[in-house]
């Protein structure tokens, strides 16, 4: 599991903030503990973690939004000082805005998963997979960049 802890980390950190963090963190964990023995190598063992990852926070999303009222995802305490961090605020901000669908397919895919991986993960097919990153990609890079 200590190969996946970066990934899921990361996945946390767009799904949640603060100390929820470390508690979608161990949930996630946990349900791919107790997952393991019905993992029946149909897909690759990364790609299974991923799927598992995915769904625990969807659902765990679902849930909280249910249980209160919607609010931004992003500490209202981050006060973003350098280029870095205003880049990763405005992407954080963009995931936000995105569909549960789309979110999950960019996350895949900025964690470097193929678009046949990606199909693995969510069960959309990989043809549409690469179209949608298309346009998620055209809607997150600005004009100059895409042309590069």
């Amino acid at each position: 599991m200590a190969a996946y802890a970066a990934p899921i980390k990361r996945l946390c950190a767009v799904y949640t903030s603060g100390g929820d963090r470390d508690d979608l963190f161990q949930e996630i964990f946990l349900a791919i503990w107790r997952s393991l023995p019905g993992f029946r190598g149909d897909a690759s063992l990364r790609t299974w973690v991923y799927r598992v990852a995915h769904n625990v926070a969807l659902t765990r999303q679902a849930r909280d939004r249910r249980r209160r009222s919607r609010e931004s995802a992003l500490d209202d305490t981050v006060q973003p000082t350098q280029a870095a961090d205003l880049r990763q605020l405005a992407l954080r901000e963009a995931l936000e805005r995105m569909s549960p669908a789309d979110r999950s397919l960019t996350l895949l895919w900025l964690e470097g998963l193929s678009a046949s991986e990606i199909e693995d993960v969510t069960g959309i097919k990989a043809a549409t997979v690469a179209v949608r990153l298309s346009r998620i990609r055209r809607q997150l890079l600005p004009p100059e960049a895409s042309h590069g």
